[in-house]
């Protein structure tokens, strides 16, 4: 079975002390009041400042990109209430409150938030006299907003950062432009170009002049069999005949500047040579296209270093020129990106673009904020209702238990003697029966 609360002994003891309890909560309320009343007046003024993203952002170079994020809106409290601010403003306070001699006095009496909505920055300032209090708010209002717009936007020292930059990045680009000048001041492509393209036009000639050799030969070599077939001692036919002058043409590359025409009048024999005759006109021609075969072989061979090692000149050349080429080309990116920037940011710097706008000034308070006297009355008097009350059941909490501790030590008391008395009857009964 569970116990039940017995709340009657809760309000017997409520009843028994409501005198004090009363007392205690009317003095309580009385000494606030008093207190409240001794204080001196303090007046509060609030200044409101915007937080807003830019309307535009100027972006004459797409490499660079302006970043369009969302404000730190938490961090402009802080950034209020940061020792910059607050130093500025102190030196700023002229002529300074009593209240307010030293930095940290100034700290206590100011107090920066967010209002309903993040970009809404409240700025607080306490103050005894209350045309100092709103002088305060105002001016601390216009030291922040001024801190806010140079840290988080376009600054004087970004600017002179950038144009160091684009200085050096116009030096770069000078010496790049230098460099490709005199470069250019000792390129032999064009010379060494020519003289390429007259090796290789020797060696296509020499190539050409070798495969013709190669079909003569194996002309000849088809003819010189066909012939062998024959009697050595037989006259050469007309077509024997002029099949070796054809070779003997093509042999010793006799082209004209027109045509070449023969005319034959008969059938019979152009040279009237006999078979063997004509072989042996053959072997020596073949011997002599072979002797001339290898003399533009060699010719080749000569050819090919030279061809090389200008080939080589001139990929050397040509890659000085892309390395400069390249660099005087990124130079000029470099320093007209740059300049870009620079008058972006210059044009950011001069305008009135900015994140933080003072949004609302302070004016001066018509009542004082503290000291609440109503409010300190009644906090003070729930404090001493609610300190008498556990008060009166710690002392009839402590009552009871002293009395539980006496009424124990009487009932030990009391039953001590009775054994006494018990004792004390036992032993008049055991003499008597010894005398009898």
């Amino acid at each position: 079975m569970e116990e039940e609360i017995d709340l009657r002994a809760y309000v017997l003891v409520l009843l028994k002390y409501w005198k004090w309890i009363l007392g205690t909560t009317v003095a309580a309320a009385v000494v606030a009041l008093v207190v409240s009343f001794l204080l001196p007046p303090t007046y509060e003024a609030t200044a409101l400042v915007i937080i807003r993203q830019p309307q535009y952002m100027m972006q004459f170079d797409p490499r660079f990109e302006t970043l369009t994020q969302q404000p730190a809106y938490k961090a402009y409290p802080d950034l209020a209430r940061g020792d910059e601010v607050l130093e500025a403003l102190f030196v700023r306070l002229n002529p300074r409150p009593a209240e307010i001699e030293t930095l940290r006095d100034l700290q206590e009496r100011v107090e920066a938030k967010a209002g309903t909505d993040p970009s809404v920055v409240r700025l607080t300032v306490r103050a005894r006299d209350p045309q100092e209090a709103a002088r305060i708010a105002n001016l601390w209002a216009e030291l922040f907003v001024a801190h806010a717009n140079r840290v988080y936007g376009a600054s004087d020292e970004e600017l002179q950062q950038l144009e160091g930059q684009l200085a050096q990045a116009q030096a770069e680009l000078e010496a790049a432009e230098q460099a490709l000048i005199e470069f250019q001041a000792r390129n032999q492509a064009s010379i060494l170009d020519a003289r390429l393209d007259s090796l290789k036009s020797d060696q296509a000639h020499y190539l050409a002049d070798q495969r013709a050799i190669t079909y003569i030969l194996q002309d000849i070599q088809a003819l010189r069999e066909q012939l062998a077939r024959q009697p050595d001692e037989r006259p050469a036919s007309l077509a024997d005949d002029l099949t070796t002058l054809f070779l003997q043409i093509k042999a010793f590359n006799a082209q004209a500047s027109a045509p070449i025409q023969l005319q034959v009048n008969s059938a019979e024999s152009l040279s009237n040579k006999s078979i063997g005759e004509t072989m042996a006109l053959l072997d020596d021609m073949a011997g002599a296209l072979e002797a001339k075969s290898a003399e533009i072989g060699q010719r080749l061979e000569e050819l090919q270093p030279q061809i090389l090692s200008l080939q080589r000149q001139l990929q050397e050349i040509y890659t000085e020129s892309d390395r400069l080429t390249r660099q005087q080309d990124l130079a000029k990116e470099t320093y007209t990106a740059l300049a870009r920037k620079v008058e972006e940011t210059r044009i950011a710097v001069q305008g009135a673009q900015s994140t933080a706008r003072l949004g609302s000034r302070a004016a001066v308070p018509e009542k004082p904020a503290s000291p609440r006297k109503l409010l300190n009355t009644a906090v003070a008097g729930a404090l001493g209702l609610m300190l008498s009350v556990f008060g009166a059941f710690g002392v009839e909490w402590w009552r009871s238990g002293t009395e539980e501790q006496r009424s124990g030590g009487a009932e030990e008391q009391r039953g001590g003697g009775a054994e006494e008395q018990r004792g004390g009857g036992a032993g008049e009964r055991r003499s008597g029966g010894a005398e009898e």
